[in-house]
């Protein structure tokens, strides 16, 4: 008869190994009442918890033991919600981060284009400067201090 136990045990364990859904979720103790899923532990409200453990007689120990598989189950939950939160943000702020370097990169041509531009208009200025100083053509006073 103990035989019998340790196999069921031994079943029991690695059928649950093999229900694990992620390579990183650690086994946990066989749940005292079978009959209810993790999904439903993790849903119930806990009035409705503690309602459904004294109902069913379990012992102070087996009760605490449900509460505790309860708080892990959500605590893997959150855990699981935070890691998927932060990849979202992360890839969100990739993305803004690459909008910001093209942005900079526009604006670094458009600085280059107008300097090229004002460089320009620049030795335009002086070229007509000079020729109007050599043909001895009088310069407004606003237009001789740019010289």
């Amino acid at each position: 008869m103990p035989q019998d136990i340790k196999r069921e045990r031994k079943s029991t364990q690695s059928t649950m190994h093999s229900k694990r859904s992620h390579w990183n979720e650690a086994p946990l103790s066989p749940c005292p009442i079978p009959d209810i899923s993790d999904d439903e532990l993790v849903s119930i409200s806990v009035r409705d918890l503690n309602r459904t453990l004294k109902l069913r007689g379990l012992t102070r120990d087996e009760i605490v033991r449900m509460k505790q598989r309860r708080r892990t189950l959500k605590n893997r939950g959150y855990a699981a919600s935070c890691r998927i939160k932060r990849i979202e943000q992360k890839d969100e702020l990739e993305t803004e981060k690459s909008q910001e370097w093209r942005d900079m990169e526009k604006m670094h041509e458009q600085t280059n284009r107008m300097r090229d531009e004002v460089d320009a208009l620049r030795n335009k200025y002086e070229a007509l400067r000079k020729f109007a100083i050599g043909e001895k053509i009088p310069l407004p006073p606003e237009l001789d201090i740019l010289g």
